[in-house]
């Protein structure tokens, strides 16, 4: 395109150059003509000559008129440049001002042999004697600011630049679009696919600890009745209520691994955010007395957009872990903040801390820094947050508690629930 566009110009130019030299060619055989009009057996009078060069002169775009004679200056009209210098009989120069054209010329032949063959003397003494020498006739002409001889040209050039880079700007923003379109579909596939394996596994995993509760349900209805057994020693029964323990702990397990497995869509609805969280800390309200952890609610009336089952299990399962991180003496406090049209939600603990090493990777899957912890806790709440579309991070220190927050909450269209 750019070798194309450059030859085009150059094209235009010497296009230009040519136009220029034809005007140059008449106005050398107009001074020509003019000059030998006015001789007389070969002398001029130089009052006339430069009446007519500089009439020539004076119509655009002819700048200057110059003629030399063995080296000298002997009649000039215009602006003629003082370092011109003619180091040859013919030449041009062309310039973005001014260009110079000159040529040898021979503007009278011998006058003292014309005199004779015209049989005639002249008497008049005149003021320009040309004689036998041939002269260089030099011929400046400075082309228009606008330039119109190139106008048009440059515009159909300028015209079909900008329909080319046109044509390949949309060609390439096609290509573009097609490159990102297939790709799109390609993501969009292996998305898809992805998401089917996952239900597949999820329906599988969930089939399996369904399938897994049923007899540890059985165990457990055993173990219970050999528990209440009087006739069974003491010491059998001290065993049983151990097996009743671990059937516990293991069926629990199997409800948290069924809720990470199993693939739900957040049914959205304006709800009272405060509605929620008081309720959901009215029922753990006994677990953080008996373990001397206080529980300190702050949370205006606000009307959120949320799946409110799916609400109360993120702030359950975020209280328990808080809870179970906490010593006796210390606050867990649970905090909405309404920033603009979203609202922010922290739950935040003066507990142990979870440790540097594990802190990047707290939210996934059978990641968890207490020895009973199975790590399913935070990958539940991970995933109902995202299932709304809103983000969650962690931070906490050692020694100096954990803060998990839940942000980009969004308010539900009419106003804030109450003040």
């Amino acid at each position: 395109m750019a070798f194309w566009a450059r030859q085009a110009w150059l094209a235009i130019c010497e296009h230009e150059r040519d136009m220029i030299r034809r005007f140059a060619s008449g106005v050398f055989g107009s001074v020509e003509g003019s000059v030998r009009a006015l001789g007389d057996h070969g002398r001029y009078p130089r009052n006339q000559v430069e009446r007519v060069i500089k009439s020539l002169v004076r119509n655009p775009p002819l700048s200057f008129v110059l003629v030399e004679q063995d080296g000298k200056r002997i009649l000039q009209a215009g602006d003629v440049p003082e370092a011109l210098a003619l180091t040859k009989d013919a030449g041009e120069v062309f310039g973005d001002d001014l260009s110079v054209f000159w040529r040898k010329v021979r503007l009278q032949d011998d006058p003292q042999a014309e005199a004779q063959a015209n049989g005639a003397v002249s008497g008049r003494l005149l003021d320009l004697t040309l004689g036998k020498s041939d002269q260089i006739l030099a011929l400046g002409i400075r082309p228009p600011s606008d330039r119109p001889g190139i106008r048009g040209p440059v515009r159909e050039l300028i015209v079909t630049l900008v329909g080319a880079l046109l044509f390949m700007g949309a060609s390439m923003m096609a290509w573009i679009m097609t490159i990102r379109r297939n790709l799109l579909a390609e993501q969009l596939e292996v998305e898809q696919a992805r998401h089917e394996h996952l239900e597949e596994l999820g329906m599988a995993a969930a089939g399996l600890a369904h399938e897994t509760r049923n007899p540890l349900g059985i165990i457990l209805g055993l173990a219970q009745q050999i528990a209440r057994d009087p006739r069974e020693p003491e010491e059998s029964r001290a065993i049983v209520e151990h097996i009743i323990d671990e059937v516990d702990k293991a069926a629990a397990r199997l409800g948290d691994f069924m809720t990470f497995a199993r693939q739900r869509k957040a049914n959205a609805a304006p709800l009272d955010a405060r509605r929620v969280v008081a309720k959901v800390g009215e029922v753990l309200q006994p677990d953080f007395d008996r373990a001397g952890v206080g529980l300190a609610l702050d949370c205006p009336s606000l009307s959120v957009v949320a799946d409110e089952e799916m609400l109360q299990q993120v702030l359950v399962n975020l209280l328990l872990n808080s809870l179970r991180a906490s010593a006796a003496g210390t606050t867990v406090t649970v905090r909405l903040v309404r920033h603009g049209a979203l609202a922010t939600l922290t739950v935040a603990d003066q507990g142990a801390g979870i440790p540097p090493k594990l802190l990047p990777n707290i939210c996934k899957p059978y990641v968890t820094g207490r020895a009973d912890g199975h790590g399913l806790g935070l990958a539940i709440v991970k995933r109902l947050v995202e299932e709304h579309g809103w983000r969650i991070s962690v931070a906490s220190q050692i020694g100096q508690g954990t803060s998990v927050t839940i942000s980009g909450i969004r308010l539900s269209p009419s106003e804030e629930v109450g003040a």
